[in-house]
Formats: C-alpha cells, sequence, structure tokens
C-alpha cells in the first residue's frame, strides 16, 4: 500500500489536525523525541496516516520543515518498503504475545539504513492481555534508538501502565460543517443528504467518504430501523423478533446501526422541545411528532446512555444476544 493510499484524504484531514503535525514536526527539530506516543482518537480519523507521517518525517535524510520527499528513505515510505518502518496490525481482532515477542527481538537490533527504527501498532487495544504485559517490558526499558507509536480508540482500553510510559495525542474529530461542505461539492449532493450524512460520519471524513460513495445503503438501513423501532415502540411483538434476527444478520454493522438509533433519539428530543432546526431526519418529521408524544425525556436519555455503551460492551466481550435483548427490553418497556 503507497503512503499516499493511506493518506486517502484531501486538505480537510490535514487541517484538522494541523496542530498535531506542527507538533509532532518541532519535537523533530527540537530533538526532542518521546520514546512512546500514543495516538488517541476515532477509527478512520487519520491516526496512521499521521502516524506514517511522523515515521517520514523522523526517517527522513534530509528533513526540513517536512519531509523532502526525494531521498531514499522518504520514497521507501512512500511505497511502504522501509526495512526500519514496521507496522504491526491486529489478526482475528487480537494482537497475540508472538507478534509482540517479534517487536521486541527487532526492537534490540539495530536499524538497517537509519540511526532510528519506527514502530506503529494499529489498533493497538487489540493486543490480549499476556501481549500487552510483554509489550510493557520494552516501554519500561526502551532502546534509545526507537520510537513507538499505539493507536487506539480509547487509551481506557489500554492497561493503565502503558498509557503511563507514554505521551498522549488526542485527535479530535472534524466539525460537521467542515463535512458538509465538503461532501457536497466533492459528490455534488444536496445539502439535505450532506447533512444527514455528516452526522452519520460521527466526524470522521473517512465514514463521511464511504457513506456518500454508498449512500443508497446507509439512506436505505436507516428507513429499516426507524420503521422497526416505531413497531417495537407499539408493542409489536412480531417487530420485536424481526429486531432481534435483524440486529444477528447485520451484527458487523452494530456501530452503525447504534448511531442511526442515536441520531433519531436525538432528532425525538428535539421535536420534543420544538427545536426543528437542528433536526436531521427531517424527511420523517411524521414519525418524529409521533415519538415526540410517546417518548418520555427520561426513556429517551436511557435509550441514548445504553446505546453509547453498546460498543464497549462489545469490545468487552459482553455476550451480543444478551446486549441486544437489553435494549429491545428497554424500548418496548
Amino acid at each position: 500500500m503507497l503512503f499516499s493510499e493511506i493518506a486517502g484524504q484531501d486538505d480537510i484531514l490535514s487541517k484538522n489536525q494541523e496542530a498535531i503535525k506542527e507538533y509532532l514536526k518541532k519535537s523533530i527539530k527540537d530533538k526532542n523525541i518521546s520514546h512512546g506516543y500514543i495516538f488517541e482518537g476515532a477509527k478512520g480519523i487519520g491516526k496512521l496516516n499521521m502516524a506514517v507521517f511522523f515515521a517520514k518525517s523522523l526517517l527522513c535524510r534530509d528533513f526540513d520543515k517536512e519531509p523532502c520527499n526525494i531521498c531514499s528513505s522518504c520514497i521507501k515510505i512512500n511505497s511502504m518498503n522501509h526495512p526500519d518502518l514496521h507496522i504491526i496490525s491486529s489478526e482475528d481482532k487480537s494482537i497475540k504475545r508472538e507478534a509482540i515477542d517479534d517487536l521486541i527481538v527487532s526492537v534490540y537490533q539495530k536499524p538497517y539504513e537509519s540511526d532510528r527504527k519506527i514502530y506503529i501498532i494499529n489498533n493497538s487495544e487489540d493486543m490480549t492481555m499476556q501481549a500487552a504485559n510483554t509489550f510493557l517490558k520494552t516501554l519500561e526499558e526502551p532502546a534509545g534508538n526507537t520510537t513507538i507509536i499505539l493507536l487506539t480508540q480509547n487509551c481506557n482500553l489500554l492497561i493503565p501502565t502503558i498509557v503511563s510510559r507514554c505521551q498522549i495525542i488526542k485527535f479530535e474529530k472534524i466539525n460537521n460543517e467542515q463535512i458538509i461542505n465538503y461532501i457536497k461539492n466533492k459528490f455534488n449532493l444536496d445539502l439535505k443528504t450532506a447533512r444527514l450524512i455528516a452526522y452519520y460520519s460521527q466526524g470522521v471524513l473517512y465514514n463521511a467518504e464511504k457513506i456518500a460513495t454508498n449512500q443508497n445503503d446507509i439512506l436505505k438501513r436507516r428507513e429499516e430501523i426507524i420503521k422497526i423501532f416505531d413497531r417495537i415502540l407499539i408493542h409489536d411483538k412480531n417487530a420485536i423478533f424481526e429486531y432481534e434476527t435483524y440486529f444477528e444478520d447485520n451484527k458487523d454493522k452494530i456501530d452503525e446501526i447504534t448511531e442511526i438509533l442515536m441520531i433519531w433519539l436525538r432528532d425525538v428530543y428535539f421535536k420534543k422541545h420544538e427545536i426543528d432546526d437542528l433536526i436531521i431526519n427531517i424527511d420523517f418529521v411524521d414519525l418524529l411528532e409521533k415519538h415526540a408524544k410517546s417518548l418520555e425525556r427520561q426513556k429517551i436519555d436511557e435509550l441514548i446512555k445504553y446505546l453509547q455503551n453498546v460498543k464497549y460492551d462489545m469490545k468487552s466481550n459482553v455476550n451480543y444476544k444478551l446486549i441486544i435483548d437489553n435494549m429491545l427490553m428497554l424500548i418496548s418497556g
């Protein structure tokens, strides 16, 4: 994979992360490089892109404010073929101890071409407990010529002793107005559709582009979920069965589905308080009015809070059927 394909985003992303980029470049200029970093932020927000940029800057043979892009080191990183840059990703949803053992052996070997070696661990929260404890020893006794960058969606999913030994850099989401303008122009969309996509992207440009490219999928799924949700609210037992089946069939889309539900509940709340200018699902206004009348504010708050915890319950290996059954009971109760 080429570096340009990893970046895969236009200027909107680099502008949003400009402060981080400038900070990392300054640390190189000041020769104030940490042995361990944690890049924290949502999936697809640009952590890997920035980590590779940082590695490229560190290994560039003629770095001056920016990597030169013409030295042998830059050329090799552009083609993701540099012997002193190592990227580790999870396989089968976990990073096992064997992979960390290999990393440790490599860390204490001399660099091949540069005076430094860079290790990027993508989805570092997927390290098994054995792998994490083994990795901790490397952070406790780091090699002087090594920089390790952990990428994670949430620092709380890493063991505290690892977090305490790294410098944390948080990646903030892009505001909705930026995403709306960007995808509206790039994909020639009307404002209503662009606004809908921007909110479902959760402030992540990668998500917005993916949704915009396949917008019929997200709009169809949104309609399915809203209609089933409506039927559950009126205590339709067949709908509860369909919803359970729907969630089982779309287990890999759980984040997207829960986001659709949270945005819907948010709109119900705004409709309840007659704040129509903030409503996203404006094409379902009649149904919003119906739900605003039937749902109390406390129930809306409880549902949103539960949905926010679903992804963390999934990560903690809570039984999936139990998660869905509890949610259905909460909706229909």
